[in-house]
């Protein structure tokens, strides 16, 4: 079992998080309790393990859970040192990158004949590299200047497209598809890089 007196969380707990380590393996495991009906692992970006579970589950429900994906922890963690690391970008970096991704976008806008946005800005976002609201307008990564420029201009596609369907349906990706027939390989180039959270 996990190496701790306690072997269930406190019943008046809403939430609560703690750090255990399994018996097999010796896994340090983040456990977050909450409203849950099924207990959920998941690798953060350095490659912890952390659990997602319901209230009243044990301990010992959660080690035996934890050890039985033990193989998919080693693989997923594998993956994840293949990743390259973006580095952190401070406040005065990150206004000049978005002084450069403007003039970037304003230039592929100038020749691009579909659906302009309204508005474009340019933020330090650590889970995605665009967003496309309803109101027609688009949010870009700082960290876009770290990828190749075929990256770029296939994220910039990506979130134009949203301009006519705010869905990743097949006629979405026929809309991407027009600009960039690529953007499958694109996608998985992407996945090649971590976004600093930090």
């Amino acid at each position: 079992m996990f190496r701790e007196e306690a072997n269930r969380v406190s019943p008046s707990a809403k939430s609560t998080t703690r750090e255990y380590i399994t018996s097999v393996h010796r896994l340090t495991v983040t456990i977050s309790y909450g409203k849950r009906r099924r207990l959920k692992i998941t690798l953060d970006d350095d490659g912890r393990v952390c659990a997602f579970a319901p209230k009243y589950m044990t301990l010992k429900e959660i080690d035996r859970f934890v050890e039985a994906n033990y193989d998919w922890i080693v693989k997923h963690r594998a993956k994840l040192e293949e990743k390259t690391t973006l580095p952190f970008i401070d406040p005065s970096e990150q206004r000049r990158r978005a002084r450069i991704i403007k003039a970037r976008t304003s230039a592929f806008l100038a020749v691009y004949d579909g659906k302009k946005p309204v508005r474009i800005t340019v933020r330090n976002m650590t889970t995605r590299w665009g967003s496309c609201s309803a109101n027609g307008n688009i949010s870009l990564n700082v960290h876009l200047l770290d990828v190749e420029p075929e990256l770029f201009e296939y994220v910039l596609i990506h979130e134009l497209s949203h301009l006519y369907h705010m869905n990743h349906s097949p006629l979405f990706w026929a809309q991407v598809a027009k600009y960039c027939p690529d953007y499958k390989k694109c996608r998985a180039r992407l996945k090649d890089y971590r976004i600093p959270r930090k």
